[in-house]
């Protein structure tokens, strides 16, 4: 990401000559990209060798996203393989993560907020049966998909109208029954029209998933004497990252 936030700073024939002459920000990218075309190179090795035991009966074949690609005479091309499997594993990494980092970081400073969400997760463990005492409560991707309220906090994490109000409210109708509509280049972190992201319901879920189970069972405490502010980033992350204390919840 660092690299890419250059290139849009920077003049077209600035990095390109840094690309050339394998120097700067590019020289890096280079060797990230030698070092996961190797990894991905690596992996098709290995599957290969596995569907060669699986014909010889040695073995039950497996269901990847890995084998869906190898075995599909359109994506023959390495170089097309590598490309996306690349993206395949970096797509919503950062993302993801950085808008988790902030969100936890509003959460923590809203003990009010907190204990709403709470209360729209209550029904979910009700319904689930708990292994023993102080067995953590997991939820699943179906549990979350109907959450409005914390939802609404994601969003409002993501972005919203008064960035320094957290206020998830603001996304709800005005009987608080479900989420109002926006549209969806209010959101350009996933794009919009023909090029919005095709993964953005799996990075709000997957979000949602990681918020729900974090607040039913710890409290989240924020760390004093840390210095938040943003890093000049095209993703906006945390300059210092987030320290945070986990305490597990009494419920």
């Amino acid at each position: 990401m660092e690299v890419v936030c250059f290139r849009h700073m920077m003049p077209s024939y600035c990095w390109k000559l840094m690309r050339w002459l394998n120097i700067g920000p590019e020289k890096k990218l280079n060797v990230e990209h030698t070092l996961l075309r190797r990894f991905i190179k690596e992996m098709m090795e290995r599957r290969n060798i596995k569907t060669w035991q699986v014909n010889n009966d040695e073995e039950e074949e497996g269901v990847d996203i890995v084998s869906f690609f190898l075995d599909d005479p359109c994506y023959a091309n390495d170089d097309l393989f590598c490309a996306i499997t690349i993206g395949y594993m970096l797509v919503a990494r950062d993302t993801v993560g950085i808008a988790l980092t902030w969100i936890f970081y509003n959460l923590a400073q809203n003990p009010n907020i907190v204990s709403i969400i709470r209360n729209e997760l209550s029904p979910v463990p009700s319904h689930k049966v708990v292994a023993g005492v102080g067995t953590m409560v997991i939820f699943e991707p179906d549990e979350t998909r109907s959450l409005s309220y914390l939802r609404a906090a994601l969003m409002e994490g993501i972005w919203g109208k008064d960035c320094l109000d957290y206020n998830p409210d603001r996304w709800l109708l005005k009987d608080g029954n479900g989420l109002r509509y926006v549209p969806p280049h209010k959101f350009l972190a996933f794009n919009s029209g023909p090029r919005m992201c095709l993964g953005k319901e799996i990075a709000v879920m997957q979000m949602m998933i990681v918020v729900a189970s974090t607040l039913w069972n710890f409290d989240v405490h924020l760390e004093k004497g840390q210095s938040i502010e943003p890093k000049a980033s095209c993703i906006l992350e945390m300059k210092n990252g987030l320290m945070v204390k986990l305490k597990k919840r009494e419920v």
